[in-house]
């Protein structure tokens, strides 16, 4: 009888994991793609629901917003990003996103008092987020609000205000913060998909497999802690 009552937990357990691992559009603007694990890219509508391993792929002036773990993520134009899952275990809410090209935003929200363990990576450098609101290119982090640290592979790390913006680029340790370059940076993530003029003027980015992305690649990881 423990027995059959344990494995049942197990399984109530892996359903729950199972039910959380999923991201919902909430809004789709232009060409917005999504291919599955070993599936074919088809279009993306709101209120559509996507598993893990998903990717996801904008095309020009196109933008999308989805809901996953409580947050809310933005990716913009020219952007592909794939959405690796969520996990939920000792009172935490992992969610793991991979930014390949282009430029995504999130707000992070604690959701019936569980941690935030908020994470986009790739390649070359790491930023740790304190805070609940962050926009990310791999490459430059710009933080409207809360304190994100950011790191190149050699672990340099340096810290970024409210208000601030930061860099870092292969191992070459991140730039200073500063506040030059942010009211400009803000404004152009408003509306989603409006761009900067550098991404207005890049070519999209692949949506299928038979084109190679064309974009500039971004490296780096976001890990966003909120409790």
């Amino acid at each position: 009888m423990k027995k059959m009552t344990m494995v049942l937990l197990l399984m109530a357990a892996a359903g729950a994991l199972a039910a959380q691992s999923r991201a919902t559009f909430t809004e789709v603007n232009g060409k917005v793609e999504v291919r599955p694990v070993d599936g074919e890219w088809i279009a993306a509508t709101p209120g559509m629901e996507i598993l893990s391993n998903t990717m996801i792929a904008t095309g020009f002036n196109a933008s999308a917003e989805l809901t996953m773990g409580g947050s809310t993520v933005k990716v913009q134009q020219l952007t592909r990003m794939e959405f690796e899952g969520i996990l939920e275990q000792a009172g935490e809410v992992e969610t793991r996103l991979n930014l390949n090209v282009g430029r995504m935003s999130a707000q992070v929200r604690s959701t019936d008092g569980r941690a935030q363990n908020f994470q986009v990576r790739s390649p070359i450098s790491t930023a740790a987020v304190r805070g609940t609101d962050f926009e990310y290119d791999g490459e430059e982090v710009i933080v409207p609000s809360g304190e994100v640290v950011i790191s190149n592979n050699n672990n340099q790390e340096q810290a970024v205000g409210a208000g601030q913006q930061s860099t870092v680029s292969g191992t070459e340790p991140p730039t200073t913060p500063s506040r030059e370059a942010i009211q400009v940076a803000v404004t152009n993530t408003a509306p989603i998909g409006a761009g900067s003029s550098e991404e207005r003027d890049a070519p999209p980015p692949a949506t299928g497999p038979e084109t190679p992305p064309r974009a500039r690649s971004t490296r780096g990881t976001v890990v966003v802690e909120i409790r």
